[in-house]
């Protein structure tokens, strides 16, 4: 089978990219083929810097010529894209993961070339960006075309105002491979992963700090972060005795060496009013770290069967080929 992947995916940091490369990765495997496309923020401030460059990796990235009304028009550019792409392949299943831009670039293109649709969401652009909003009415016209909706337990009261039920495939949520994520190695480091931002409540620096003082912790703290997130906790953690060793973002497949040197690992909450889990949580326990984090909700509901989780994202696909 031949995929259409447009979606959010490294360089771009977070957990819905994460999520995407190790599950595409783990699919390739299995006789899935995927081509993937994804475009960078102008703001460089969330891109893992120094990704390699992979086959079938297709990036949207340079800077549009001004025009009035200015915007880097990424919807357009994905779709564009991917007709050069057609060309060349012909795709069987078009994918949006993420459900704006990239989800209405697989809208258009998979109505271009009469391919099932397949979408994705995550928390940040359902309960943000889809109920209630400007975007409502191209957001159901995108249902109406989709073969399958994946989507979350959690989540389908959010969904009861557009009437989709049939088209729902609930999985579970992102669980790390224990072949990769494992529990060896040495275990002594405290470390964050991740990225925060204005909003990001500052009492977890004190919930972190006194979770590490009442463990006695005594050794540096490595952040994995932005400019923004790694100045903050230097000026936090470098006020109260600590050493904060400074690293930028890094690709999904260097975190679970460094998860083997951690045993502390710096968990943000999710933020209010967004049904998500942690990437960064669920990894913590594949990999036998300790996670720390304020918030003890993510705790609940968590899925370590990961053949169990690859067999459901297969299926999404062969259910789409069916529809």
């Amino acid at each position: 089978m031949n995929v259409l992947y447009i979606g959010k995916y490294p360089p771009i940091e977070g957990g819905t990219a994460t999520a995407a490369y190790w599950r595409i990765k783990e699919l390739r495997q299995r006789g899935i083929f995927f081509e993937v496309l994804t475009c960078l923020p102008i703001n460089k401030d969330y891109v893992i810097e120094g990704f390699a460059d992979e086959e079938n990796l297709h990036i949207v990235k340079e800077k549009l010529p001004w025009h009035i009304p200015y915007s880097q028009l990424y919807a357009e550019q994905l779709i564009s894209l991917s007709i050069k792409l057609f060309e060349f392949k012909n795709f069987d299943v078009v994918e949006g993961c993420y459900l704006f831009p990239y989800g209405f670039a697989a809208y258009v293109v998979s109505k271009l070339f009469n391919r099932p649709l397949i979408l994705r969401h995550a928390g940040s652009d359902l309960y943000r960006l889809a109920k209630g909003s400007a975007l409502t009415a191209v957001l159901t016209k995108m249902l109406d075309a989709a073969s399958v909706l994946v989507t979350y337990k959690e989540c389908l009261k959010t969904w009861s105002d557009f009437n989709v039920e049939s088209k729902f495939q609930i999985t579970s949520r992102y669980t790390p491979n224990p072949v990769i994520f494992k529990s060896e190695g040495e275990h002594t480091q405290t470390t964050f992963l991740g990225k925060i931002t204005e909003k990001w409540n500052r009492r977890q620096f004190d919930y972190y700090y006194d979770f590490l003082t009442k463990c006695n912790y005594q050794g540096a703290i490595r952040i994995y972060s932005n400019n923004y997130t790694v100045e903050e906790f230097s000026a936090y953690f470098q006020s109260k005795g600590y050493d904060v060793i400074k690293n930028s973002f890094v690709a999904p497949d260097k975190v679970p060496q460094i998860l083997q040197d951690t045993k502390y690992l710096l968990v943000s909450e999710v933020p209010n009013g967004i049904k998500e889990s942690s990437n960064c949580f669920v990894e913590a326990i594949s990999a036998g770290c300790v996670p720390v984090c304020i918030d003890k909700k993510i705790k609940f509901d968590i899925n370590f069967d990961f053949e169990n989780y690859i067999s459901e994202q297969w299926n999404i696909y062969m259910r789409a080929l069916r529809n």
